[in-house]
């Protein structure tokens, strides 16, 4: 009977942790702790890839909204976590400067940037991939004292419209860390929980749940989906490229016959991409192509 009833109290324990009701407004004094240790982890993670003298400074937390967030960043980088029993994601950000530093330190350089750029070369985009796993692991070793969670990375982009997790003005509880020590000094980690998820958790009144897949009307979708399958694409398929020099293409006269050598297997195109290899044939007394094979590769992702 003891023991029922202590297992029935957890829950309750636990969500103590979470939140308290402070002059009409939530506050969420267990997720200070989870800062201070997160901004342990984040020293240690960065000084592991090659900066040993940096040092993390951790902010107060503060709330804005999604869209103020996104905009504090810019040009930024964010990591999206789905980090169940959150009814909503984990959003990590940084300055697009950060992982280039990283990136050019991790290979060897100093991490001194001669400038910024838009887009990441494919490296770059797997370090900041693999950099957002290892900073989810050490938010799920943060929470472990107060909460079990599994944060998995499930969007790293340098277009926060691509989230596509909260709306503009949902409200955001923001905790900053701060790098300092060359060559990041005054570079910035940030890292956001939607106070919808965190009340959900904390057992406070109802709130709408954050869907990290926005819900879709079945109806448009169906009609979508019809409307795509009736698109008509060009199919095209090469059946020679004969190559000439310049001075017989300045030659040519009418009459003149261009030789050619049409292999046995020919590709097919569809809308400009490679879509499979066919042979050459005859159908119903029309001309055709027989599908041999079906491509598989980028243009089929």
């Amino acid at each position: 009977m003891t023991q029922a009833a202590h297992t029935t109290a957890a829950p309750e324990a636990r969500a103590s942790l979470l939140l308290r009701k402070a002059e009409g407004s939530y506050a969420f004094p267990a997720l200070d702790g989870i800062a201070n240790q997160f901004a342990r982890s984040l020293r240690d993670l960065i000084r592991a890839l090659g900066a040993p003298l940096v040092q993390v400074e951790r902010a107060a937390a503060s709330h804005m909204s999604f869209a103020d967030w996104c905009g504090s960043i810019a040009p930024g980088i964010h990591w999206r976590y789905h980090a169940p029993p959150l009814k909503g994601p984990v959003l990590l950000g940084a300055g697009r400067g950060l992982v280039l530093q990283l990136v050019d330190i991790f290979y060897g350089g100093k991490g001194q940037l001669a400038g910024d750029r838009e887009d990441l070369t494919d490296a770059e985009e797997r370090f900041a991939a693999r950099i957002g796993r290892d900073m989810g692991r050490q938010l799920a070793v943060a929470w472990r004292g107060t909460m079990g969670i599994e944060p998995e990375l499930d969007c790293v982009t340098c277009d926060p419209a691509k989230l596509a997790a909260v709306r503009a003005n949902d409200e955001l509880l923001v905790q900053r860390f701060t790098l300092r020590g060359a060559p990041f000094d005054g570079q910035t980690i940030v890292c956001a929980y939607p106070l919808a998820a965190l009340r959900g958790i904390a057992g406070a009144e109802p709130v709408p749940e954050i869907d990290d897949h926005p819900a879709t009307d079945p109806v448009w979708a169906a009609k979508l989906d019809g409307t795509l399958r009736g698109v008509r694409l060009p199919v095209r398929s090469v059946l020679a490229r004969p190559e000439i020099s310049l001075t017989k293409l300045l030659s040519l006269q009418v009459g003149d016959i261009i030789p050619l050598t049409i292999s046995r297997h020919v590709p097919i195109t569809i809308a400009g991409r490679n879509f499979a290899v066919g042979s050459i044939g005859e159908a119903n007394g029309n001309a055709a192509i027989l599908i041999d094979r079906i491509e598989r590769g980028s243009d089929h992702e």
